[in-house]
């Protein structure tokens, strides 16, 4: 195996062969490193690479890993299983479909974002006009129960009637707002919106389909309901490494420990300083969990190789005040650095200023844009630095947005694909009806209704010697089915399954489909041709086992196109910068309200407070104070050479009122101090704005109100669902 220098630390980890072990891995610490050391010295010790597992949270993640591994340990590291959880549960439902009434022949389906809310949509309206309620009001229901109900099944809970899941929705609706649960008044709305879910969960089980969430309950209810098979996956993967483990939900955990408890072998990775996502279901307090359950020893990567120390002392300052923490101390050996610094400006507007000023000072300086971010708490800032980085013609690119896989172009694709390899996919069929000429909405529910009630499915009607008796619609769509089949499967034996992929495509542009053709801004066409040919060399790049299975499993991938060819500055919620690093790194926006965040602060209502201390049990994760402190942390990490936190004493975001805010608390957590020339400033502007709450008013999650939690953020709040 190729040999690399390791740290103490890092060699006894990679040295590490058999039973349970958790690895603290600091920010910046070489963790990635140290995981494919210890695959190679376990290679090297005898160990069956094809017996090993890394998971990871990404489809991105794991294929940077599985390269790595080939790339050092030639095919022996090619038979390493690196795999995402949604993706070994994915595996595992094809597997073990036969549990869930599939046939042989029979697939799964991951319903996509529209499809979703098509389904909810299709449910709900005869429900609400049944009860005489405005079908209106309940989608916009729908959107907010839908993620609770997201959440609900993240923590293994999934209610099959209509009187669990309403107390079900309704104790997670109050653990979320912090309200005590009323079980005896329900409002119309919310039973609606709770048969209208337990409806849903019953179609897509009957339907063959999967949402993300089922990717993960489903599998770990099997193994805990049939421990064979659990102990059977656990002789296949006798070696499991988790990576990034402090973002393991209730049901990923429970799915790892099910199919490890049989021999233990199990390395937990990650970093409890850096846990972020508990509002999507992450449960920091695995960690302990794990040490718990498994009787791990504990091992610590605590040197930091990316920051210089004064960085890594700051972040360290600041991250020591959370009490739910498991005990380490990051360090680093490079002691040139700068402390970082703290900019001051009375307003929005001259914060943005500010920090182009800056850009330029470091540009002027030789640094390149590429190695440098704007980083912030809300999407919301974009509104205030995109105009001054406009103006200063400072060319920038924003990290989030649609994923890739949720274009229109590419769904359609998705949906060509996913109709000629599962023949009852009424739900991607109706997607299509836009692109077949001559057959509308109701045409096709017409044409599915006759079908489904005379047990037809697409490949038995395409085959139909009369498909005039479906009706005017019924010719369209058969004229249609035999031109996509023949795309697809017709003299193909002799063709790679790339080669039949990249036909389907061309087909859905120049066939009756007119993918392209049907959008009349060139520019828009353009873009959507660049996307299409953006697709096949995603597919090409990926070079899956099945071509059109890893197209098919769209909803879960998490591949971003690049939006920016040339050089270019990095603008990014501090969420979506988790695993990322810059030299130069500057934070928009450290001000109390928006770190820590506080919706009602920035509203100009009462500060809703970010949490009091409260007494803490070994399961808890610190709740939304510490979890806002661990977002600082993570944002100052980012920085390998400069850090600058950026102050301004008024906000004014578009459709609101300004108001007055002081620096952020964290600044002082982290040792640092204002000028005298900051602290006459800020004194100046709270003499302005006296009315402005105390910066440590914060209050427990348990006493937050309900409009507090709905965050301008999309990194902070669920969606209707949670892909990606």
């Amino acid at each position: 195996m190729s040999e690399v220098s390791l740290t103490e630390q890092q060699a006894k980890i990679a040295s590490h062969k058999e039973g349970p072990m958790i690895v603290l891995a600091g920010a910046g610490s070489g963790k990635t490193a140290v995981l494919v050391q210890r695959v190679g010295r376990m290679i090297d010790s005898g160990v069956n690479p094809r017996l090993i597992l890394l998971v990871t949270f990404s489809r991105k993640a794991a294929k940077e890993i599985a390269n790595r591994l080939e790339r050092e340990f030639g095919m022996d590291g090619a038979d390493v299983l690196v795999d995402t959880f949604h993706g070994f549960g994915f595996r595992f439902l094809r597997q073990y479909k036969g549990l869930y009434g599939l046939t042989e022949d029979q697939d799964w389906a991951i319903l996509n974002e529209n499809d979703q809310r098509r389904m909810l949509n299709d449910i709900g309206k005869p429900l609400a006009e049944s009860a005489n309620f405005e079908p209106k009001d309940l989608r916009k229901e729908l959107k907010k129960t839908f993620s609770l109900w997201s959440l609900m099944k993240q923590s293994g809970v999934c209610p099959g009637n209509l009187n669990d899941a309403l107390i079900a929705l309704e104790k997670t609706r109050c653990s979320q707002t912090g309200q005590t649960p009323n079980h005896e008044q329900v409002r119309m709305v919310d039973r609606l919106a709770a048969q209208t879910l337990v409806q849903y969960e019953k179609d897509k089980r009957e339907g063959g389909y999967l949402d993300f969430d089922d990717l993960l309950i489903l599998p770990i209810r099997a193994l805990k309901k049939y421990p064979d098979i659990a102990d059977g996956l656990g002789l296949i993967h006798q070696h499991i490494m988790v990576d990034e483990s402090q973002d393991t939900n209730a049901v990923q955990y429970w799915m790892i420990k099910e199919i490890a408890k049989s021999h233990k072998n199990l390395v937990m990775v990650g970093d409890d300083d850096q846990g972020i996502y508990t509002w999507r279901g992450a449960r920091v307090a695995n960690l302990k969990r794990f040490i718990h359950d498994f009787n791990a020893p504990v091992a610590k990567l605590e040197r930091n190789f990316r920051s210089h120390s004064r960085i890594v002392e700051c972040a360290t300052n600041l991250i020591k005040h959370n009490r739910a923490r498991l005990p380490k101390t990051a360090y680093s050996e490079d002691h040139a650095g700068q402390l970082p610094r703290i900019e001051i400006a009375n307003r929005d507007r001259q914060m943005a200023d500010n920090i182009v000023r800056e850009i330029r000072q470091k540009q002027d300086a030789g640094a390149s844009l590429l190695d440098m971010a704007i980083l912030y708490r809300t999407n919301r800032m974009t509104t205030i630095l995109e105009p001054a980085l406009k103006q200063a013609g400072i060319p920038y690119t924003v990290v989030g947005g649609m994923s890739f896989y949720e274009r229109q172009e590419i769904q359609a694709i998705t949906a060509v694909v996913r109709v000629a390899h599962k023949w009852e996919d009424w739900m991607a069929l109706r997607s299509l009806q836009p692109y077949i000429d001559g057959l509308g909405k109701k045409g096709m529910n017409d044409v599915i209704q006759r079908l489904d009630e005379d047990n037809e499915n697409l490949l038995s009607f395409t085959l139909h010697e009369a498909p005039q008796q479906f009706g005017k619609g019924g010719i369209i769509l058969h004229g249609f089915m035999a031109k996509l089949i023949t795309a697809v499967y017709f003299d193909c034996d002799n063709m790679s399954q790339a080669q039949v992929l990249e036909r389907v495509i061309n087909w859905t542009k120049d066939g009756p489909m007119k993918l392209l053709d049907r959008e009349k801004d060139d520019a828009t066409r353009v873009k959507r041709s660049d996307n299409i040919d953006q697709l096949i060399h995603e597919v090409r790049q990926a070079n899956p086992d099945d071509y059109f299975q890893y197209l098919m499993e769209g909803p879960i991938s998490d591949f971003q196109e690049d939006k920016h060819d040339g050089e270019h500055l990095t603008l990014t919620t501090i969420h979506r910068s988790k695993g990322l690093e810059w030299p130069h790194v500057m934070v928009a926006g450290f001000s109390n309200g928006l770190m820590p965040l506080d919706s009602g602060r920035m509203n100009g209502r009462p500060s809703n407070g970010a949490g009091k201390t409260q007494e803490l049990d070994e399961e808890d994760d610190g709740g939304k104070p510490e979890e806002e402190r661990r977002l600082a942390y993570v944002a100052a990490t980012r920085a390998a050479e400069c850090l600058t936190l950026h102050h301004a004493n008024t906000y004014h975001f578009p459709g609101g009122e300004p108001v007055v805010v002081e620096p952020s608390p964290f600044i002082t957590e982290m040792g640092l101090k204002f000028s005298p020339e900051q602290s006459q400033m800020l004194s100046e502007a709270l003499d302005v704005g006296d009315s402005t709450p105390s910066p440590h008013s914060w209050r427990s999650p348990r006493e937050t109100k309900v409009e507090d939690t709905i965050y301008s953020d999309e990194d902070s709040q669920p969606a209707l669902n949670i892909l990606g």
